[in-house]
């Protein structure tokens, strides 16, 4: 017994050994690897310590993992640049105050200019009119700017024009492909349906002279909310105003007779029970009703209305889909400035340049580094367990990332985002109103009266919505800005 255990001693030790032994002979050389390693790290710790800091102002919604941005600055100064990128967080309730305090104090140099206040004034457009944002003009037809002007299309750098001049950075947001219609031609002919002219009123006769006989579905899906449909009525709602693309001219919502004609029609389908009360007008809640979705899923409807990217439930053999392209409107909210205190005009547009003109410095800011935090399967990106990763959807606003940065699963926009990206924009037609940004001083409440109205036509019909309106329209001084906005277009135009 005792000689056993002996033996098992002995084989222990020499397995001790032997482990001892291909440690050190391991070790060996990777001390010398050690060596180079720290020897890199030295060395990128010394370009950091004389790079210049180009500090990015966004709202505090924002945040980007500390570790990200240390990958990023180190792809940066591995990549031979000579600056880093620092992050400032400004308290969103506040951002509007705060961030022109920092451009006045040369405090940044980049900055998110935001989405405009709850009440819906274009304080983005005073903040351009204060003198603190660098015209972009010139910066963009020289040699220094090509890069950051290839990297979006051409069109979306029209749609930051305020006054007729390029003040940021377009938005790039894309999953607003305009408003569509699926037919369901188990019931409609294709000769309707190809003859279609795009309004409402079109599918509201349609609707009426197609035969229809489940009881337990409404023959019109209403899958809109917000004022998505105002591309097909030739207009943009926005500052509490209608400005009508026909005609050229801005008006009051209430006397528009596009737009009360449209939510006429709406109401007249409701009256004659073709679109059920559980399908709210103009309210994301209508987006979510479970009896919406089960009948579009199911593709129990005649003709179903929607906005966006067309989904999948409408991909059927028997849905046709039609589409009316969106117009491309301003831009100017949630665009990328340059400050006009920027201590070096060169090395900011280089970094933006860089930034949205290569993909891999936005993926290492939103994800991390590839096959170590990340991995790529077919152009999308996810856990490196294959799961999906959550879309960083408001860090990818803040910082206008959704050019080249890989998508994740369920995004709502372009997988492929150069291609499909750029030919989608460029094919867009632009509103007439593109670089017309008016001084909204006197706004006031409009806007919520605008919002307050829509809302009030799950309850009431669009005559009873109209006149619990239009006096609290005029007590907040509708005419007096009305007048001061067209008297506004009229100079923008001569």
């Amino acid at each position: 017994m005792k000689k056993n255990r002996n033996i098992l001693i002995a084989i222990i030790l020499l397995a001790l050994i032997v482990i001892s032994a291909t440690v050190f002979l391991i070790k060996k050389p990777d001390s010398t690897s050690k060596k180079e390693t720290d020897a890199e790290i030295d060395s990128v710790a010394g370009k950091e310590s004389d790079a210049k800091i180009i500090t990015f102002a966004v709202p505090d919604i924002c945040k980007i993992d500390d570790d990200n941005l240390q990958h990023f600055n180190d792809e940066l100064i591995k990549d031979g640049h000579n600056y880093m990128l620092k992050i400032k967080y400004l308290e969103y309730d506040e951002y509007a105050e705060l961030l022109e305090s920092e451009l006045k104090n040369g405090d940044t140099d980049i900055a998110f200019l935001g989405l405009g206040d709850a009440s819906g004034s274009n304080n983005i457009y005073t903040l351009i009119n204060s003198g603190l944002i660098l015209n972009l003009d010139e910066i963009l037809s020289q040699e220094s700017g090509t890069v950051l002007y290839n990297a979006f299309p051409q069109n979306l750098w029209e749609s930051v024009k305020c006054n007729k001049h390029i003040y940021s950075i377009p938005s790039v947001l894309v999953n607003d492909q305009g408003v569509y219609a699926a037919f369901n031609r188990d019931y409609i002919a294709d000769d309707d349906i190809e003859e279609w002219d795009g309004s409402i009123a079109g599918i509201y006769e349609i609707i009426k002279n197609a035969e229809w006989n489940d009881s337990d579905a409404p023959r019109f899906q209403y899958l809109i909310s917000g004022y998505s449909f105002e591309d097909m009525i030739g207009c943009e709602i926005r500052y509490g105003l209608i400005f009508d693309y026909g005609s050229l001219s801005i008006e009051n919502p209430l006397e528009s007779e596009k737009f009360i004609g449209y939510l006429n029609v709406l109401d007249q389908m409701k009256k004659d029970g073709y679109m059920t009360d559980s399908i709210l007008y103009l309210d994301n809640s209508g987006l979510s009703s479970a009896e919406v979705l089960k009948n579009v899923e199911s593709g129990n409807y005649l003709v179903a209305l929607s906005s966006g990217a067309v989904d999948e439930v409408f991909l059927k053999d028997n849905i046709t889909v039609k589409t009316v392209k969106p117009y491309l409107s301003s831009r100017i909210n949630g665009s990328i400035a340059i400050s006009k205190n920027t201590d070096d005009i060169d090395d900011v547009v280089d970094f933006l340049g860089l930034f949205y003109g290569d993909g891999k410095y936005g993926n290492i800011l939103l994800y991390g580094q590839e096959d170590s935090e990340y991995k790529v399967i077919d152009g999308i990106a996810c856990n490196t367990d294959g799961t999906d990763l959550d879309d960083d959807y408001i860090n990818k606003l803040c910082l206008n990332l959704f050019v080249n940065i890989y998508p994740v699963r369920g995004e709502n926009y372009m997988n492929n985002r150069k291609n499909e990206f750029f030919s989608f924009y460029d094919s867009m037609e632009l509103s007439p109103f593109i670089g017309f940004e008016p001084n909204t001083a006197g706004l006031n409440n409009i806007s919520n009266d605008m919002g307050a109205f829509m809302n009030s036509l799950k309850d009431k019909t669009v005559d009873e919505a109209i006149g619990s309106a239009r006096d609290k329209f005029i007590s907040d001084g509708i005419d007096e800005y009305l007048s001061s906005v067209k008297r506004q277009w009229e100079e923008y135009r001569q």
